[in-house]
């Protein structure tokens, strides 16, 4: 969810007057509660009372720091379903993400069969260079067996100070011996960008899983690796992306839209919380056709670039109704390392429209509403684009074309959670003898998975003690059987952007948007006519 923390920060030179500008400013906080009619105060008072009484007579000796944090959970809870406490352990991990790296290896794994089993290594990272593939097992971490690993013991045990290093042994697939590899730990990107290639000679696609501080520098460079290989129009998927750093949705906006437009605003209740993000005139890259790919999962920061390219006639928004997170966390660090990420203000687009949905029901009911379909998709008022189209507001992004995405039967998501489409995969590759040789061009038009192939398949699954009934083959038999190509192409051709565009080719709402470009080409013809005037 957005995060503000690129304010700036007070130098050590103003330590002292900063010090008394907060005991001043302590003094008109509690002035302007009282003033306000707050009692504050007396509140504060009652909390207090409540803690001391619980340490004095408790019937048994109670942990104050988890009620005090208990305390600061339940008041965030009566305020919006976006206000939280994280604690310091939660919050150092948030922070490793939003930066954009760790230290480590650099591989992606699944505990199975009581081992580390490899998807693959994260291009550039030791892992990758010395040659760890998909497939590969983990058998010894530091001369001890790593058989029965926890994932919690696979971080300790993996990650690591950048210098520092690990041996491991890996058992592969076809080696008549286990493989010794020393790694020398390193720092470790976290993409933001999961995919981005060519899905025919003029049409890109971008995947983009979070907003954090890398991804308008990733963004950039998939743009631009793409648009040297002749695109000229872009799918940009959204989809199920909950949202990052506001700085960063802006800067990946202002790469979509020419200057002196706005691309969102933001509107609270205290002095400095007002303020418009305009795009500037130091656009990068030509203005290539454009559909945005969104669903009930797309939210916040990516609802600000959904949003505005909707709002300016940019392009077009297709899919499913967006989440409608519309408010703004600040954090604000609190002794002992944790932190509150309060909301401050709302988000607007372009035009006007309040992205936030209502969550006067509770949380619970808030999150229920999308997990069900429910009917917060209802119009409110009407706004204007650029254009003239209308827009209207209506709890989230309300896509220009409605698509729907695969729709499994719920026993097909236990099968996919029960993790043996990976290990049936590399069973199937070894089966049908696939290698690289086969080449991947070849492969996406010509290989299929039969129906026996499917039905193996619940069989390995009923070794998991998961009974998924055959006759439901009928309704998940695409989807289950594009997943599991998918999964042998990342094992063959070693590289997750493979499983990405095995995944795109079957996509519907993927297929849906390459054959919109023309509309999405009418809708932007406002700005072919801006240029002219």
């Amino acid at each position: 969810m957005p995060s503000l923390t690129d304010r700036h920060r007070p130098s050590r030179t103003f330590k002292l007057a900063g010090l008394a500008l907060g005991l001043a400013a302590g003094v008109w906080l509690v002035t302007r509660f009282v003033n306000a009619g707050g009692n504050i105060l007396t509140e504060a008072q009652k909390i207090t009372q409540v803690m001391s009484l619980i340490q004095q007579a408790y019937v048994e000796q109670p942990d104050m720091e988890k009620l005090s944090e208990g305390a600061i959970e339940g008041m965030l809870k009566r305020l919006d379903p976006h206000s939280v406490y994280i604690p310091p352990a939660e919050q150092k991990e948030i922070a490793e993400r939003d930066q954009g790296e760790f230290e480590g290896i650099g591989i992606s794994f699944v505990i199975q069969n009581e081992l580390i089993t490899v998807i693959s290594a994260i291009p550039g990272t030791p892992a990758d260079r010395l040659g760890i593939r998909s497939g590969d097992r983990i058998v010894e971490i530091d001369g001890i067996s790593a058989y029965g690993i926890t994932s919690d013991e696979v971080f300790k045990k993996l990650r690591g100070k950048r210098g520092t290093t690990v041996k491991v042994k890996v058992a592969r697939e076809g080696a008549p011996e286990l493989i010794d590899y020393t790694i020398i730990r390193d720092a470790i990107p976290i993409h933001s960008v999961w995919a981005s290639f060519m899905l025919d000679d003029s049409t890109g696609y971008i995947l983009l899983n979070q907003f954090m501080a890398t991804t308008s520098g990733e963004f950039d460079a998939a743009l631009r690796q793409m648009e040297s290989r002749g695109m000229t129009r872009l799918v940009f998927d959204l989809r199920n992306n909950q949202g990052g750093r506001l700085n960063e949705a802006v800067e990946v906006a202002d790469m979509l839209i020419p200057g002196r437009h706005p691309i969102v605003s933001r509107r609270g209740r205290i002095p400095g919380e007002d303020s418009t993000y305009y795009s500037t005139d130091r656009a990068t890259h030509p203005q290539f056709d454009l559909v945005i790919l969104v669903s009930g999962g797309t939210a916040s920061a990516s609802e600000i670039v959904s949003g505005a390219v909707q709002d300016l006639d940019r392009g077009l928004i297709i899919g499913q109704q967006t989440f409608g997170k519309g408010l703004v966390q600040f954090p604000y660090a609190l002794k002992g390392g944790g932190v509150i990420r309060l909301s401050t203000a709302h988000y607007y687009t372009p035009s006007g429209r309040l992205i936030q949905r209502p969550y006067d029901k509770g949380r619970g009911e808030y999150y229920a509403v999308r997990m069900r379909g429910g009917d917060d998709t209802t119009k409110h008022m009407a706004f204007k684009t650029l254009g003239g189209r209308t827009v209207y507001d209506a709890t989230g992004i309300t896509p220009d074309s409605t698509v729907e995405d695969h729709k499994i039967t719920g026993a097909a998501a236990q099968l996919i959670g029960a993790q043996v489409m990976f290990p049936y995969a590399q069973s199937l590759v070894k089966v049908k003898g696939l290698t690289p040789d086969y080449g991947f061009d070849r492969y996406l038009l010509e290989f299929s998975i039969t129906d026996a192939d499917l039905k193996q398949l619940i069989e390995v699954a009923k070794e998991k003690k998961v009974n998924y009934p055959e006759d439901l083959l009928s309704k998940d038999r695409d989807y289950l059987a594009t997943l599991l190509k998918a999964e042998i192409a990342q094992i063959v051709w070693n590289s997750r952007d493979y499983y990405y565009r095995v995944m795109a080719e079957s996509d519907p709402v993927v297929k849906t948007a390459r054959s919109l470009f023309g509309k999405a080409r009418d809708v932007a013809a406002v700005w072919r006519r801006a240029s002219k005037s």
